[in-house]
């Protein structure tokens, strides 16, 4: 694959900063290493050698950062050194999945699955012709666009988005992808001054950060529109009086911070708790939370060795998620990301919680009044479309290698027309009862042997 083309003058790793003292690693809620070893484990990675836990365990939770009592940026120090592993040796097939340009992504697999209503919203974000104040979708929500629908929050700006526009860089960026990113920010800059827009609200936190900080701090794109946050935005819309909230919802819900919400600290998890509590939700809290949260499960590929560990490692650490979300006592999982909120249906449906999974705005959207035509049923549906893409993409990466991410936009055809035969042929047993009891009692037999570090997860609840 070649070197890294990412120039040293590019670091943000501070290392002068770093005093060595391991706390970052060490009180990491992923990794917990003692202290000795988190010591070993920065210098390895200053010295550009993999070291023997962090590259291969970390879930791109952004917490090192805000651990570091000195600001050197440990993170960054990790994405240096998976940006210089993706030079030698590429991307693990496994990632096609979330690769909206190459044939066979979540997004085109889905557009199989999907009812005629949620294509027709899908379609009007790709092919809207923006105005001067848009509403960045982010890809993620491509997934579960009703969450949005044709609710009243929209008529106060254009929702848009394209999907090759990799949600400015976000996903790629916690993999250590930076060469990529870089390039995708470029693309992202040229296409959106293009459109004269003047005002961009990000739906997603991580979209917001990526314009906001990473592009412009780390990569030297400039964005010359005003970049609003979602959240903030709304709040101030509450206040002003143009959004009623007229409903007390009245639902014990516990809310998991995302990972991109470290990287914003109190500017994005304060936000997202009083929208919720201005619902009439109440809020217990897990016991990792804002700074100290644990990953969904969706940073868990990035510390990927063999492309066959990764979904494996990613329920590993949705399970240990689910369960901290279940000790609360919550009748509902709330989450302000809809990268995470994929995850986290699945996760609910594979090791069969009785929490209901939300979307903030979902929330925000009942206290409207509105009726979102998004139920509980449907939201299990998904979970299951879902688990088959995953577990398709899984059976084809045994027959490729990694690949090097080229491609960053649609020719004339977002996608040539597939049947996805395997995708169906799994999707088709796993609308069925005995289907979805046999896949649970087969990836629960192998995910403590195929996942690299979890504990053994045990079955409960078997449906018979």
């Amino acid at each position: 694959m070649g070197t890294s083309a990412r120039r040293p003058g590019d670091r943000d790793f501070d290392d002068p900063a770093c005093v060595r003292c391991g706390e970052c690693f060490h009180r990491c809620p992923e990794l917990q290493l003692p202290i000795d070893v988190a010591v070993a484990e920065i210098e390895a990675l200053r010295d550009g050698r993999d070291g023997s836990f962090v590259l291969q365990h970390c879930t791109t939770c952004f917490s090192c950062n805000l651990y570091c009592r000195n600001d050197g940026k440990p993170y960054q120090l990790i994405l240096e050194n998976w940006n210089r592993l993706y030079h030698q040796r590429g991307a693990p097939p496994m990632y096609r999945f979330i690769c909206p340009t190459l044939e066979g992504s979540i997004f085109q697999m889905l557009e199989k699955l999907m009812s005629k209503e949620e294509i027709r919203l899908v379609e009007a974000w790709m092919d809207q012709e923006p105005g001067e104040t848009i509403l960045l979708v982010g890809n993620f929500t491509h997934l579960y666009p009703l969450i949005l629908g044709n609710s009243r929050l929209l008529s106060h700006f254009t929702p848009v988005d394209l999907l090759d526009h990799w949600e400015v860089g976000a996903t790629l960026y916690q993999g250590g992808y930076l060469d990529v990113v870089r390039r995708i920010g470029e693309k992202c800059k040229e296409e959106l001054d293009g459109w004269n827009v003047k005002t961009i609200v990000p739906f997603l936190d991580a979209v917001h950060h990526m314009l906001s900080v990473v592009q412009p701090q780390q990569m030297g794109v400039e964005f010359d529109q005003k970049i609003v946050n979602f959240n903030e935005w709304l709040l101030q819309t509450i206040d002003d009086g143009d959004i009623e909230l007229s409903e007390s919802l009245g639902i014990k819900v516990t809310l998991h911070d995302n990972c991109f919400s470290k990287a914003g600290g109190d500017e994005y998890w304060t936000r997202a708790r009083e929208l919720i509590e201005r619902t009439g939700c109440e809020i217990v809290e897990m016991e990792h939370t804002r700074e100290n949260s644990r990953c969904c499960g969706f940073g868990a590929g990035a510390s990927w060795q063999r492309s066959m560990n990764i979904p494996f490692d990613i329920f590993r650490t949705s399970r240990a998620k689910i369960d901290e979300a279940e000790a609360t006592g919550a009748d509902a999982l709330v989450t302000y990301c809809t990268g995470c909120l994929y995850l986290l249906c699945a996760a609910k449906e594979l090791f069969r919680s009785d929490l209901k999974v939300y979307h903030h705005v979902e929330l925000v959207r009942m206290a409207m009044g509105e009726d979102l035509g998004v139920t509980q049923e449907m939201r299990l549906r998904r979970a299951w479309d879902l688990i088959a893409i995953i577990t398709c993409h899984m059976l084809t990466g045994l027959f490729r290698g990694p690949f090097e991410i080229r491609e960053l936009s649609f020719g004339e055809e977002r996608w040539r027309d597939r049947r996805f035969l395997l995708l169906r042929v799994i999707r088709k047993v796993l609308a069925t009862r005995a289907g979805r009891a046999a896949y649970r009692r087969i990836a629960l037999f192998l995910m403590p042997r195929l996942s690299r570090s979890g504990p053994k997860v045990e079955l409960r609840g078997a449906e018979t």
